[in-house]
């Protein structure tokens, strides 16, 4: 090989370095006001945290699911091909750098594969605490199932069913 071709091949290698794009990590502390976290990627041993990252959830106009992420949480994050500042604050110019830490986004929570989940219902939609033991849980067939060790409260001016 040349000098040239080992010169190039190396900084086309730290230029890869360089570039984000998925990373797992676990949740430093964290803002559900604003949903947001400081996060530390993991399996890296030189990694440092990367402060103030949106959550990026299920969320329209009308709608919200949200999900009450905890500091030790572990997540997925990915890092957008562009500038997201301006997105996120309404504005300016955005920067020319691509798939950085900055412009990172917590996309969801990750399951090790040494925890696995007993779920006994893998064809409804679930949403339900990790025992499986509180849950609402919608059937393929439409039926909708509110199940609960403990106490189930409904708040409303007036409760109409509709057998």
């Amino acid at each position: 090989m040349t000098k040239m071709t080992e010169f190039v091949g190396a900084t086309i290698e730290e230029s890869l370095l360089n570039i984000n794009t998925c990373l797992i990590c676990e949740i430093l502390e964290v803002d559900m006001n604003l949903y947001k976290a400081d996060i530390l990627p993991l399996h890296d041993p030189d990694a440092t945290p990367i402060l103030d990252v949106p959550f990026a959830f299920w969320q329209t106009e009308q709608f919200v699911i949200q999900v009450p992420f905890k500091k030790g949480d572990i997540v997925l994050v990915i890092c957008s091909q562009a500038d997201i500042d301006p997105l996120l604050f309404g504005g300016g110019k955005a920067a020319s750098r691509s798939f950085s830490a900055n412009d990172a986004l917590i996309v969801g929570g990750i399951n090790y594969f040494t925890k696995p989940l007993a779920n006994a219902h893998p064809d409804n939609v679930i949403i339900t605490d990790k025992q499986f033991s509180n849950k609402i849980r919608i059937q393929p067939n439409g039926e909708i199932f509110i199940e609960s060790d403990h106490k189930i409260t409904a708040i409303a001016p007036a409760i109409h069913f509709n057998p």
